[in-house]
C-alpha cells in the first residue's frame, strides 16, 4: 500500500497469529520481496474494543514508533479486508495503534487521522555535530508519538542558499539520526523551507528505515506544526514531501492548547505479493 507515496507491507494477522518474536525477525523479509521493497510492516488484528488493532515494524526489526501514513492505510486495509464493520463506525474509526487510540474518518477519497497533542516539544534546540562544515544547526524536537528533529533550511547559515532539492540528506541526516543528544532512541531528521504561507516543502530521513522516505506523517505534522510555532505558515498546513503527493496537517483548538492535530491524505493499494516462510 501507498500513503502518499509512502509505502507498506500489510498482512491480516489475525489470520497468520504471528508473534512479536517472529515479526520482529521476519519483518527485513516483509519489507523486501521479490515484488516490493517497502518502508515499513503494518501488522492488522482484529480487536473486541477497537475497528482494529494495528503494530508497525521498521525495515529494520525495530518497533514502536507511530507512523501517521501507515495509519491511513491500516484503517483503508481493514475497512476493505473487513476486519471491522464500517457501518458501527460511519464517522469515526476509532483504533489501536503502537500503544494509543487514535481516530479515522474518510473525507471523500482521502483518510484523516487525528493526533493527540504532542507528548514533547523543545524549541530553539541547538546541535553540534563534529563535521565542522556543519557547525551548530538550531531545530525544535517533537515528540508525536513518533520522535522527530524538525531544521528550517533557510535558518541555517551554512545551508540558506543550498535548494532543498539538492541536499545532501543522506551524508548528513544520520549525523543527527545518532546524535547523542537523542540517545538512546535516536531521531528523524526533517529538513523544510516553507513555500508559501500555508505551503512547505519536506524531506525526511527515516529512522529504520535509514534512508529518504517518499513522505512520512508524522514528519509531516511535526514540522507543519513548528512552522506555524515560528509564525511562518498557518493551519491548515499543506506539506508536499519527497513523492509530491500533498498532506494536509490541520489543527483542533489553538497553537498554544491543542486539542488534537489531524493528518489527511490518500491511501491506496499498489500490489500483492506471496511469501512463504516456514516457523
Amino acid at each position: 500500500m501507498s500513503g502518499a507515496g509512502n509505502i507498506f507491507t500489510v498482512i491480516d494477522n489475525s489470520e497468520y497469529r504471528l508473534t512479536h518474536e517472529q515479526l520482529v525477525k521476519l519483518s527485513p523479509l516483509f519489507c523486501q520481496t521479490k515484488t516490493y521493497k517497502t518502508e515499513g510492516l503494518l501488522v492488522m488484528n482484529k480487536d473486541d474494543s477497537y475497528a482494529f488493532r494495528s503494530d508497525f515494524y521498521n525495515p529494520d526489526g525495530s518497533f514502536g514508533a507511530m507512523c501517521g501514513n501507515g495509519a491511513r492505510c491500516a484503517v483503508a486495509f481493514s475497512n476493505k479486508n473487513k476486519l471491522f464493520n464500517i457501518e458501527f463506525y460511519p464517522n469515526e474509526i476509532l483504533f489501536f495503534m503502537c500503544g494509543r487510540d487514535y481516530i479515522g474518518r474518510y473525507n471523500e477519497k482521502n483518510i484523516i487521522i487525528y493526533f493527540p497533542p504532542p507528548i514533547k516539544i523543545q524549541s530553539n534546540l541547538a546541535v553540534k555535530v563534529e563535521n565542522v562544515t556543519l557547525s551548530e544547526v538550531v531545530g525544535t524536537y517533537v515528540d508525536i508519538g513518533s520522535k522527530h528533529f524538525v531544521v528550517n533550511i533557510r535558518k541555517q547559515t551554512q545551508w540558506k542558499d543550498k535548494p532543498i532539492d539538492e541536499f545532501d540528506l543522506f551524508g548528513i541526516a544520520p549525523e543527527f539520526r545518532y546524535h547523542p543528544k537523542f540517545a538512546p532512541d535516536g531521531v528523524n531528521f526533517n529538513v523544510y523551507e516553507v513555500k508559501y504561507k500555508n505551503t512547505i516543502i519536506l524531506r525526511t530521513y527515516e529512522k529504520g528505515v535509514e534512508s529518504e522516505t517518499g513522505a512520512c506523517g508524522t514528519g509531516a505534522i511535526s514540522t507543519a506544526l513548528v512552522s506555524v510555532m515560528n509564525n511562518e505558515t498557518f493551519f491548515p498546513v499543506s506539506v508536499i514531501p519527497t513523492s509530491k503527493i500533498p498532506l494536509i496537517v490541520n489543527i483542533v483548538g489553538t497553537i498554544n492548547k491543542i486539542e488534537k492535530l489531524s493528518l489527511e491524505g490518500p491511501a491506496e493499494f499498489i500490489g500483492f505479493s506471496e511469501i512463504e516462510i516456514t516457523v
